[in-house]
């Protein structure tokens, strides 16, 4: 893991044991340590996190990093910097960041943050425990922080990839959207603002200005912009996958990039289909349903039987003439689906 800005959010607070003397004193000099981004008790949606430090200089010598994760890390303060970055990954759920400043081998302060990474599928972390919130950072409140390092302007040109893509103004914030194997055509280059218009959807107007590069949710819209061609071919068949109709690519996507696919799933297909369809979770049924048919004579293809299937072998995720969203060429497999649900569920 390395130092770098992912801007995200500020807090100042909680948990300061600075020993200053006096109230007028504390208004005369830097905050002793604060912690700039992530936001106390803020969701986050992507899984690596930007741990944002400011400090009094000439009052710490030191930083000491923790997650509830168990990732940690020291930094060494330079004489003329006093705001440093670090990069933690974090899982679905609630954590917990702390901050230690020290001077002369002495802890001088603590600071400490919850935040909470959602899932857009999980039903365990998708909805957001209450008092935790979305919150911005690009507004001019809290871009403010980040200005005299970082040129929070916009250089991107219109319909224009970055030769050069650190040449971007996102880029050194916002690189960690890189990481993963695969990687979004608008994430390589750079290009934010087609998708992050700053404008809001039905589904996220309660947020509407609090950012300057919101995106409309749902996203369908924005998506088939560039996606004209899966646009006219699905909306010309006749059944439709639900998230599709509405618009909810994001929901099975992750925009930016995946560790799944080329096609930037949020999880393998079996786990991404089972996380709505919950009561198709076990193959083992579907590998006996298979195995029965071998038995009546029916040709079934070997790794049917063995397991090594997906749901989109026989189901295209997004639309299809036939019913259940079957492909053309499973006929004769319309009821294996159905008996498992008959079946109770899995």
């Amino acid at each position: 893991m390395f130092v770098f800005l992912l801007c995200a959010s500020f807090s100042s607070v909680l948990f300061a044991t600075d020993t200053e003397n006096s109230a007028s004193e504390k208004e005369q000099q830097p905050e002793l340590l604060s912690i700039i981004q992530p936001f106390d008790k803020g969701v986050y949606e992507e899984e690596y996190i930007d741990i944002s430090i400011g400090i009094d200089l000439d009052r710490v010598d030191t930083i000491k990093l923790f997650s509830s994760e168990n990732e940690r890390a020291i930094i060494r303060t330079e004489e003329d910097r006093d705001v440093y970055h670090y990069l933690f990954k974090f899982p679905f759920g609630e954590h917990s960041i702390r901050a230690e400043a020290y001077k002369n081998g002495k802890r001088v302060a603590i600071r400490k943050v919850k935040i909470y990474r959602r899932s857009f599928l999980s039903k365990y972390y998708k909805v957001i425990p209450p008092g935790f919130e979305k919150r911005f950072f690009h507004t001019k409140k809290y871009e403010q922080k980040c200005d005299l390092c970082h040129d929070m302007s916009v250089n991107e040109e219109k319909g224009v990839a970055f030769y050069d893509i650190s040449e971007s103004n996102c880029f050194d914030c916002h690189q960690s959207l890189l990481y993963k194997k695969f990687a979004h055509a608008p994430t390589v280059n750079f290009v934010c603002l087609p998708c992050h218009n700053g404008k809001t959807g039905i589904k996220n107007r309660k947020y509407k200005g609090k950012s300057r590069f919101l995106y409309p949710d749902p996203i369908g819209d924005t998506c088939f912009k560039c996606h004209k061609k899966n646009h006219k071919k699905w909306g010309d068949r006749k059944n439709m996958h639900d998230p599709v109709g509405a618009g909810k690519c994001n929901l099975c996507h992750n925009p930016h990039s995946s560790d799944v696919n080329k096609n930037f799933l949020r999880m393998k297909v079996w786990n991404l289909c089972t996380s709505c369809h919950a009561d198709k979770r076990s193959k083992r049924k579907f590998m006996a349903i298979f195995k029965s048919r071998e038995l009546g004579g029916a040709k079934v293809q070997k790794r049917f039987l063995r397991g090594d299937f997906d749901c989109i072998d026989c189901h295209d995720p997004h639309a299809s003439d036939r019913p259940y969203l079957l492909r053309e060429n499973y006929k004769g497999l319309e009821n294996v689906c159905l008996v498992i649900s008959e079946g109770g569920g899995g």
